[in-house]
């Protein structure tokens, strides 16, 4: 936990983010529940890039229902300039 907390970060969720950014995604699916990731992805599914969201959504068997809703409610994706 404290290499993802390089700026004094004591959000959970933050710091989860971080594990599935940035660790072995072996370590992060052994230490948390697949639908506490699954809620984290799909309610900040703007912090992943392209990579990691393909990645995460066929790991935690997000349906592509699941995944359109999040991008559709979520305002930093679906208000995108670019698309990337």
């Amino acid at each position: 936990m404290l290499k993802f907390n390089w700026d004094g970060v004591k959000s959970d969720t933050e710091i989860t983010i971080r594990e599935m950014l940035y660790d072995d995604p072996r370590d992060v699916l052994a230490k948390h529940e697949e639908e506490e990731l699954k809620e984290i992805f799909l309610t900040y599914i703007h912090r992943f890039d392209k990579k990691n969201k393909s990645f995460w959504k066929l790991v935690l068997g997000v349906s592509d229902e699941e995944y359109d809703r999040a991008i559709r409610e979520n305002f930093r994706e679906a208000n995108k300039v670019w698309d990337y």
